[in-house]
Parts: structure tokens; sequence; C-alpha cells
């Protein structure tokens, strides 16, 4: 549509041209006046038909030109925000994972301060455990010690006693052995006050002499075989049935020789 008024227009214009040359001829002719016969050139008047005005042309061109410039700064506004936006993004994104790292951070220091508070709270009560096993210990430690040490007395009282009751049997043992042996006992004439002969005798359970030494002599010969003669002729005394008993005191003894008296 544009084109066609431009046509139009140039068109127009060069008609008006023409016109107002005609009109200025008709105007400046007269028919009384000498017709002077000039030989006139032919004025031309070049026109071109051109498809846009110029004018236009440079106007259409400016604002292309300017509507071109505002695109490229339109394109350079959304460019730059665009970069904005990325590098809006980009710090956001940033500060998300560090809020992140520091979250998870924090999570693995809280997890780390619970499992240490976890392994404290495990170590007192094993601590503790560990306390009341050793002080029960102690207290089973006293306890037998108390027991055993009541025990011990208790077996040292009934060991008293039985040494007691053991002493007067054993007592009695000895006294019918000294009967026997005085009962076989021919003192020597030469035998006198102030001698001693001692002499260890050896029994078996069944109270059988097995054998007679002399520990002491009285310097006396007699005197000696008189006293190993007194043991050997009783041949077997009485002693105690308990194994204990016999073992302790008559497994072996001495006896001691006087002319006035006889000892075990």
């Amino acid at each position: 549509m544009s084109e066609k008024l431009t046509y139009v227009v140039s068109v127009s214009m060069a008609l008006l041209v023409h016109l107002a040359v005609v009109g200025l001829l008709m105007a400046n002719w007269s028919a009384d006046a000498e017709t002077e016969i000039t030989t006139v050139k032919p004025y031309y008047i070049e026109a071109a038909m051109v498809a846009e005005n110029p004018f236009t042309a440079r106007q259409r061109k400016e604002q292309e030109t300017r509507l071109a410039r505002a695109q490229q700064q339109e394109t350079a506004r959304q460019r730059q925000a665009e970069q904005q936006a990325a590098r809006a993004q980009a710090d956001k994104s940033a500060r998300q994972e560090k809020e992140k790292a520091l979250q998870d951070a924090a999570a693995r220091n809280e997890r780390e301060l619970a499992r240490l508070r976890a392994a404290e709270q495990l170590a007192r009560v094993e601590s503790a455990k560990a306390d009341q096993a050793r002080q029960a210990e102690a207290e089973e430690r006293d306890r037998v010690a108390l027991e055993q040490s009541l025990a011990m007395a208790v077996s040292q009282e009934q060991a008293a006693r039985r040494a007691i009751t053991d002493d007067e049997k054993a007592m009695a043992y000895v006294a019918q052995i000294q009967r026997d042996i005085i009962s076989n006992w021919s003192r020597p004439p030469s035998a006198r006050n102030g001698m001693e002969a001692l002499l260890r005798v050896f029994l078996v359970p069944t109270g059988e002499v097995v054998n007679v030494v002399v520990e002491r002599s009285s310097d006396n010969d007699a005197f000696d075989r008189s006293a190993m003669q007194a043991v050997t002729k009783a041949g077997r005394f009485q002693v105690p049935p308990e194994s204990r008993q016999f073992e302790r005191s008559f497994r072996e003894f001495t006896v001691l020789f006087r002319p006035e008296d006889l000892r075990l």
C-alpha cells in the first residue's frame, strides 16, 4: 500500500511540474506581439520512477535502525537480566549448598556428640557395674574369710578339745605301758641312784615292739641291758586304735630308766 501511494505522489508531482511550465509559457505569450521565431530548445525534466520516496526510505531506515538498536538494547537487557538471574540462581544454589553443608556438619556433630554421650553413659554404667562387682567380690571375700575364720576357730576349738580328750586317752595308755615295763624290769645289782638310760622304742599299729635303741646310755652296760630287756620282754603294748593318735604318740616314743623310777 505504501509503495502505491509513493508511486501516485511521484506521478502527481511530475504532472504539476509540467502544468506549471505550460502555464508560465501561456502567461508570457501575447497575440499582438511580434512574433519572433526563435528556435527554442526542448526543455526536458528528467523524472525517474522510483519504488520508494528517498525521504521516506531514509525515515524507514532510520526507524529500522532505531528498532534494531532498541531490539539490540532489549536483547542486551534480556541477556544481562538472564546473566543476573543466572548469577542470582548460582548464588542461591551456593548459599543453599553452604547451608546444607552447615546443616550436615551440625547433624554430624550432633550425632557424634550423641555417640560420645552414649559412650560416656555406657562407660559410667560399666564402671558402676564394675564397682558393684568389685564391692560384691570384696564382700564375698570378707564373707568367705569370716566363714573360714569361724570354721578355723571352731576347728581349733574342736582340735583343742579333741587334743585334751586324746591326751587323756594317751595318758591312760602311757600309764599301762609303764606298768608293763616295770613289771618286766629287773634292776641289776650294779644299779645306783643317779643312773639314767634313755631308750627309743618303735611299735607297729598292733602294739608290737619292732625295735629298741639306746638313745642315751647310763655308762653301765648291765643297767642298759636290763632296760632293753624290760621293753623286749613285754613284747606288745596296748595302743590306741585310732591311727591318728597312734602315729602322733605311739609310733615311736622314749623311755627314761632310773633306778628309783621309770618315766615315759
